[in-house]
C-alpha cells in the first residue's frame, strides 16, 4: 500500500522498489489497480484480521517523497474511486488505457485506448471487487466505513457484470475487446471475436477462463466456451492466447504496438504463455474437469515432459518456464507454419527459466484447486478436484503454522465430499457453492487439529 500513488493506483509491474525511482513509472495497465485489492481480500478472508484496515500507511508522491499517511481502508477507498472514474464513455466498463495483462496489445492509436475496454480486465474487476467486499464484511463486520466500501464494491461490480453481458457477450461468446462510441456508450466493434473483421484474431482465452473461475457465465455458457477453447485454442503444449498469431508488420503500426512490431517469437507473441495456461487449469477445476485439470498441470511440469509431449525439446527440470515457444526461424516462418505447431510438427522449447510469480501460481492451483484446501478465517474449505488416477494420494500441507497430512480417496460416482480426522467420525460441515459442479464443504479449522485428515470424494 505504501507504493500506491495519491491518485489511487500503482506503477506498472509495481515497479517502486529501490533502486528504481518511483516517479519514472507512473502509468500502468488497467488491471494493475485490481491486484492489491485482491491481495487485501485474500488476507482478510484467510485471517479474519480486520486490524489491517486501521494500519496507517503513506502514499508515494510523484517526486519520490512520502505523501501524508492514511489508513489501509482509505487506500482501498482511493483505489475504488479511481476504478469508478476510469471507465469508457457512457459505461461502467474499465477503460483500456495503457493495456491489460497482455502487454503486447497496446494500441498504436492512443485515442483508441480511451474508447476500448478489455473484457479480461472487466472480468477481473468482477472478481476483485466482490472478493474485497466479502473480505471487508468477514473481517470487519462492525466497521461502518468498511461496510460502506463493501457496498460500493458490490454495486460497481454488478454494473460491470451487466455491461459485460450486454455489450461484450455476443453470439454466445465473450469478445476480447470492445471499442465504444464516445456519444452513445455502445460498442462500435468487437475485437478477437467471430464478428471481428479488424485484427485477424477470432478467439481469445483470457476472458473466457476468468469468466468461468469468477462464475460470470451460466453453466451452458461456460460449457460452450470450454468447447470452443478445446476446438480452437489448445495446442500440444497447452492453452494458447489466441487462435493464430497477430500479423507481423515491419513498417508503420496499424492496431497494436508490440504484437505487430516484435521480432521475437515467444511469451505473448508465441501465444503459449504458462500463466494463461495455469488460469485455464483453474477454470477446469472450477468447472469440475478433474482429468483435464491434472493433464493441464502436467503440461507445465518439466519432469518427463518430453514423454508427454513428443514435440517438446528437453528442458531444465529445476526451473519454472514462462512459456512454451515453437522453434521458428522468425515471425514470418511462424505465420506460415503455425498450423504445423498445433499439429505437433514443430519442436517446442521452454521460454524464460526464471520468472517470479509463476511457481507461486502453480503451487496455489495445486493446493487450492487440485487438493481444494483453502483456509478462510476459522474454517477450512475442502473442495478437491481429483482425477481417479490420484486415488490414494497423500499430501502434507502447511496449515495454521503446522504441517497437516491429508489422505484422499476418489470415487466420483457417489458425489459429495466427506472429511474425517484419524479414521474418526465425519466432521460437521457446511456446503460450498459452485454453479458448475457439486462443490466441497467447509469445516472448522479447530476440528482438523493435527490430523491426519481423511478426505473422501463420493
Amino acid at each position: 500500500m505504501a507504493g500506491q500513488n495519491d491518485r489511487g493506483d500503482w506503477p506498472q509491474a509495481f515497479d517502486f522498489l529501490p533502486p528504481k525511482r518511483y516517479w519514472e513509472q507512473l502509468s500502468s495497465h488497467g488491471d494493475v489497480v485490481l491486484w492489491p485489492l485482491l491481495a487485501a481480500s485474500d488476507y482478510l478472508l484467510t485471517t479474519g484480521d480486520g486490524s489491517l484496515l486501521d494500519e496507517s500507511v503513506t502514499f508515494a508522491a510523484p517526486d519520490g517523497t512520502a505523501a501524508p499517511a492514511a489508513s489501509v481502508l482509505d487506500h482501498l477507498g482511493r483505489a475504488l474511486t479511481l476504478i469508478e472514474q476510469r471507465t469508457v464513455p457512457g459505461s461502467a466498463l474499465p477503460r483500456y488505457g495503457h493495456g491489460d495483462w497482455n502487454d503486447s496489445l497496446q494500441p498504436a492509436d492512443p485515442r483508441l485506448a480511451e474508447r476500448m475496454a478489455s473484457t479480461w480486465t472487466a472480468v477481473l474487476l468482477t472478481q476483485a471487487l466482490p472478493a474485497l467486499a466479502a473480505g471487508l464484511a468477514a473481517a470487519a463486520p462492525a466497521n461502518e466505513p468498511a461496510l460502506l466500501l463493501a457496498a460500493r464494491c458490490r454495486a460497481h461490480a454488478d454494473a460491470v457484470t451487466a455491461a459485460i453481458r450486454e455489450h461484450l457477450l455476443a453470439d454466445g461468446l465473450l469478445a476480447g475487446y470492445g471499442v465504444f462510441d464516445d456519444a452513445t456508450g455502445t460498442p462500435t466493434s468487437l475485437l478477437v471475436h467471430p464478428r471481428d473483421t479488424t485484427t485477424g484474431l477470432t478467439y481469445g482465452v483470457l476472458p473466457w477462463i476468468h469468466a468461468i473461475t469468477g462464475d460470470l457465465l451460466t453453466p451452458p455458457e461456460a460449457q460452450a466456451h470450454l468447447d470452443a477453447l478445446r476446438e480452437h485454442l489448445l495446442g500440444p503444449d497447452g492453452a494458447r492466447l489466441f487462435d493464430r498469431p497477430t500479423e507481423y508488420r515491419g513498417g508503420p503500426l496499424h492496431l497494436f504496438k508490440r504484437a505487430e512490431a516484435a521480432t521475437f517469437w515467444g511469451r505473448e507473441i508465441g501465444l503459449m504463455y504458462t500463466h494463461a495456461h495455469l488460469r485455464y487449469a483453474e477454470a477446469l477445476a472450477r468447472s469440475g474437469d478433474a482429468e483435464g485439470l491434472l493433464d493441464a498441470l502436467l503440461l507445465v511440469c518439466p519432469f518427463g515432459l518430453t514423454e508427454r509431449v513428443p514435440a517438446a525439446r528437453p528442458r531444465q527440470s529445476t526451473c519454472y518456464h514462462s512459456s512454451s515457444d515453437g522453434a521458428f526461424a522468425d515471425r514470418y516462418d511462424a505465420a506460415r507454419r503455425y498450423p504445423d505447431l498445433l499439429a505437433g510438427r514443430v519442436p517446442l522449447e521452454g521460454g524464460w527459466r526464471v520468472y517470479s510469480s509463476g511457481p507461486g501460481l502453480f503451487l496455489r492451483i495445486v493446493v487450492q484447486c487440485l487438493l481444494g484446501l483453502r483456509r478462510r478465517g476459522d474454517r477450512l474449505e475442502v473442495d478437491p478436484v481429483l482425477d481417479p488416477r490420484l486415488d490414494g494420494l497423500t499430501a502434507v500441507v502447511p496449515l495454521g503454522g503446522r504441517l497437516v497430512e491429508f489422505r484422499f480417496r476418489v470415487n466420483w460416482d457417489a458425489g459429495g465430499v466427506r472429511v474425517s480426522v484419524a479414521d474418526g467420525p465425519e466432521l460437521a460441515s457446511a456446503p460450498l457453492t459452485n454453479p458448475y459442479r457439486t462443490p466441497g464443504v467447509s469445516v472448522l479449522l479447530a476440528d482438523v487439529g493435527a490430523g491426519p485428515v481423511d478426505v473422501v470424494l463420493g
